[in-house]
This record gives structure tokens, C-alpha cells and sequence, in this order.
């Protein structure tokens, strides 16, 4: 039985260095993408209609900043159209009206489109809005989102490209230096953008839709099969549906539409558990047409890797819970072969992470440099995340379906006084497994030191500590600074 587990270990360690190459082949090819959007190949001599959606659920706090930004786009006012796909059951709706009425007496066309079913959550509230939309292409913004006032103008012309189905902007974040957690997302999102979307995006592979902060032609959207409901990742399904109809998409990288990032540990991981758990069951639901399709073979490579990749946090338990007892009976520091291999990959694996971070840090900021400080925070924050992909992954293995729950944002709200905590997240009971994993782990590196198996410490610290910050913030309620809004020059 030891031996079984032992080279089980060693396979997943081996399954953990192919989504290790994965991520270094990705910063490579976004090292060699530019970082300039290529431009529109013409532009429309006649402006065409557009329509911009606002999916909105319970948004008391940013909704009337939303709907401020996107009244100030600078489109003619007869070729656009907001809808205001309003699902809310508290004080947003209120607040939502009013906003409403301002613009139209601007002269500005708005639809309030108020459900109160809520069927097929986000997504259906958006191919509810389809039915009465006039545009010819369709812009999406979440409601933490705030457009610049040219947004349509730096996106539409691509669309003179019959093939064009989709242009993503890049994501920003208004409240980067407002605490740790806010950094670490920031730098996810980051990666994200810079190195998987430019990566995929500069070499013909499928990238996707953000769900924000991107604009659709119309038909690509209808020829896919619309909006669908069945997966918590509507944006990635509807994405990987439309490629595989031939539409092209197009990522912005030098364009960048500021959100708000989640204040506390509770709401980022309940964003974090919906878009891991969302992408897996696009993955079982799409994967098998992938390869049934006639996509280049590194098309069909890439998207299984990008469906499957939060797979690998669940080896990375698997491996936590297995190290300590192949410690204890000696299996991890004989001096073969396979343990050479062991150290080989294991030192990979950190080369491809300090690449990645070094990626999409050169890509975007000037000091690329000093922002190398972070990557150990980034490290240890990606780690502690790894028992809300186990949980995801045991949900889709189970077929069990979830709610779309909807991340809290506040806005300007600048202190726990003004917030009362009216969208608190209530406490997952994976604190428990985390707590618990972290304390497995420090007697784990106990049990190292004593067995001088000192090169496995670095990579068990680092989980330990991941697991202890994310348990420990966890607990916390999340305390606000005032003024804590502001966007990075660096983010624009």
C-alpha cells in the first residue's frame, strides 16, 4: 500500500509539472505578444446601434456610479441604448428607477427591464434583455465596472471584420493598495490578462469572454446558441461555443476598464469558488466537442489545459496529505533516480511561477523590478486557495448544481459605520479544512527537518502559510478605509 502511494506521489507530482509547463509556455508567448492593441482594420462610415446591458442584482452601493459612467459614454445618443437588467430585491431597485429617469430626461434611451423570478441568474437575465435589444452589437458591464466615456468608440471598429464575434477589454482595479487581499487579486488579475488572455489571444488559441467589459456581435452570440444557464460561467461557455462556430475574438491589452475588487476574504472566495467550479463544468460540457471539432490540435491542447488547470489544486492537497506519512516511512529521500526527477520538477515548477509573476509584471508596470517583492505573497495567496478548487471539483465530479451567488461590492463606502454589513458573506465551513491543513503542514516541515530533508521545505512552507492566511482571514470581518477607492496609474 505504501509503495502504491508513493508512486502515486510521484505521479502527481509529474501531473503538476504539465500544468507547470503550461504556465511557462503562456508567459513565453505573452513576453513575445505586443502590448499594443492592434488597431481596427477599418471604420464604420455609419455608426452602428449599440446596446449596452447592465446585469444588476442587489448593487446598492456602486449601481448609481454604473449608471453615471455609462451615461457618460460619448456615442451618439440615437445609435445606443442602455438596459438595466435589474434583478435586485432590496433598496437597488429604488435607487435604480431614479437613476433610470435622470438619464432619460437626458435624452438618453434606457430600459428598465425589473425581473423577479431570477431564472438562470446572470445569464438569463441577459438573454432576457436580447429579446428587446436593438443593437447589432451588445455591450456588457458588471455593476462594479466604470467605462470611460470612449469605451464604444475603442471597440466597435473591429467589428468591420465580418469574423469578429468578440473585443475583451482589460480588467483594472480601483482599490489595488487597500489591503494585502486586494493586492494579491490584483496581481491574479494581472496574470490573467497579461499573460493567458494576450498569450492565447497573440497565438490562435481560444481565449474568452470576462463576462465584463466586452462587447459581442449580436449574431455570433445567436449562431452559438445564447446565453445558457447550466454552468456558473456563462461567459466562458458562450466563448468557447462561438469559437467553435469560427468567430474570432479580440483582446484589447492597452485598453483597461477599472472594477472594484472584493474587500474580504469571505466574498473572494465565493468568487473565486464560482469561477473554478464554472470553468470545470464548461469543461465537461464543451471539452468533448473541442476535440470532436476541427480546431488546430494546440487549440484543442490549450483549451484542456485552461478548462482542467484548476485540477491541479486538488493535486496539491492529494500531495499535502500524502507527504507526511511517505516522510514518516522513509519513501521521499532515497537517492534514485526518481528522486532526482522529483527535485528536478519541483525546481521547475517554481521557475515557471517566477516567470509567470515576471511576465505579467514587465508587461504593465515600469518598475517591474521592485514589484518582484511580491512574489512570494503571490505564491503563498494561490496556494491557501486550493481547498475552494477541491471543493468546486468535488461538486462538478458530484453533478451538483449551485446558485449563481453574486461578489458584495461597496463602492466608496468608507467605513464599517456606513456599510453595516448589509451584503456579508456568511462563513464557508472549509475555514475548518484550511486551519486544520496548515497545522498538518507545520508538523510536516517538523517531521522534514528532523528527517533533514531540507528541500522540501521551501514548497511546504509556502502551503502552509497559504493555508493558515486564507483560514485566519477568513474569520475576519472586513474593516474599510476611507477614501479607499483610487485607481493605479499603473492599471490604466
Amino acid at each position: 500500500m505504501l509503495v502504491v502511494g508513493y508512486f502515486f506521489y510521484k505521479f502527481i507530482i509529474v501531473v503538476s509539472a504539465v500544468y507547470g509547463l503550461h504556465r511557462l509556455i503562456l508567459a513565453i508567448l505573452a513576453l513575445r505578444a505586443s502590448n499594443k492593441s492592434k488597431q481596427p482594420t477599418s471604420t464604420f462610415s455609419e455608426l452602428p446601434f449599440v446596446t449596452v446591458q447592465l446585469p444588476i442584482y442587489n448593487e446598492l452601493y456602486v449601481v448609481e456610479q454604473l449608471l453615471t459612467s455609462v451615461g457618460n459614454i460619448e456615442y451618439p445618443r440615437d445609435r445606443f441604448e442602455i438596459q438595466v437588467l435589474d434583478d435586485s430585491t432590496d433598496e437597488t431597485v429604488k435607487i435604480t428607477e431614479n437613476m433610470v429617469g435622470k438619464l432619460q430626461a437626458e435624452g438618453i434611451q434606457v430600459e428598465l427591464i425589473h425581473r423577479v423570478d431570477r431564472s438562470g441568474f446572470k445569464a438569463g437575465a441577459l438573454a432576457n434583455g436580447l429579446k428587446t435589444a436593438k443593437g447589432e452589437f451588445v455591450t456588457v458591464f458588471d455593476a462594479d465596472f466604470v467605462p470611460a466615456p470612449d469605451f464604444i468608440h475603442r471597440t466597435v471598429h473591429y467589428f468591420t471584420d465580418p469574423g469578429v464575434g468578440m473585443v475583451q477589454a482589460r480588467w483594472g482595479s480601483q482599490n489595488v493598495k487597500e489591503s494585502l487581499l486586494t493586492r494579491l487579486q490584483s496581481m491574479m488579475i494581472d496574470g490573467h490578462f497579461m499573460v493567458d488572455q494576450l498569450a492565447r489571444s497573440s497565438s490562435g488559441r481560444f481565449m474568452n469572454f470576462n463576462g465584463s467589459a466586452g462587447m459581442w456581435r449580436r449574431s455570433a452570440i445567436e449562431s452559438a446558441g445564447g446565453w445558457q444557464a447550466d454552468t456558473l460561467c456563462e461567459d466562458l461557455d458562450l466563448s468557447y461555443r462561438a469559437q467553435l462556430k469560427g468567430w474570432k475574438f479580440i483582446f484589447l491589452p492597452d485598453y483597461v476598464v477599472p472594477q472594484e475588487l472584493p474587500r474580504d476574504m469571505r466574498a473572494f472566495k465565493s468568487q473565486q469558488f464560482r469561477w473554478s467550479k464554472g470553468s470545470l463544468e464548461v469543461g465537461a460540457k464543451l471539452l468533448g466537442k473541442v476535440w470532436q471539432s476541427q480546431v488546430p490540435l494546440k487549440v484543442k491542447i490549450e483549451a484542456t489545459l485552461h478548462l482542467t488547470g484548476n485540477f491541479g489544486y486538488a493535486l496539491l492537497i492529494v500531495l499535502c496529505l500524502i507527504t507526511l506519512p511517505t516522510m514518516l516511512n522513509g519513501l521521499t529521500s532515497s537517492a534514485g533516480f526518481l528522486s532526482m526527477i522529483e527535485s528536478v520538477i519541483y525546481v521547475a515548477g517554481i521557475v515557471s511561477l517566477v516567470f509567470y509573476f515576471f511576465a505579467f509584471n514587465k508587461k504593465i508596470y515600469p518598475d517591474w523590478l521592485s514589484r518582484m517583492k511580491y512574489f512570494p505573497m503571490f505564491v503563498v495567496g494561490m496556494a491557501g486557495l486550493a481547498f475552494i478548487h477541491l471543493g468546486a471539483l468535488w461538486e462538478v465530479v458530484r453533478g451538483k448544481k449551485t446558485p449563481f451567488v453574486r461578489t458584495p461590492k461597496y463602492g466608496q463606502v468608507s467605513s464599517n459605520a456606513d456599510l453595516k454589513m448589509k451584503y456579508k458573506m456568511p462563513l464557508d465551513p472549509l475555514v475548518i479544512c484550511e486551519l486544520s491543513m496548515s497545522l498538518y503542514m507545520l508538523i510536516t516541515i517538523i517531521l522534514a527537518v528532523h528527517e533533514e530533508n531540507y528541500s522540501a521545505i521551501p514548497c511546504l512552507l509556502i502551503i502552509q502559510l497559504g493555508f493558515l492566511y486564507v483560514g485566519l482571514q477568513s474569520l475576519l470581518k472586513p474593516k474599510f478605509k476611507k477614501s479607499s477607492i483610487s485607481i493605479s496609474n499603473a492599471s490604466r
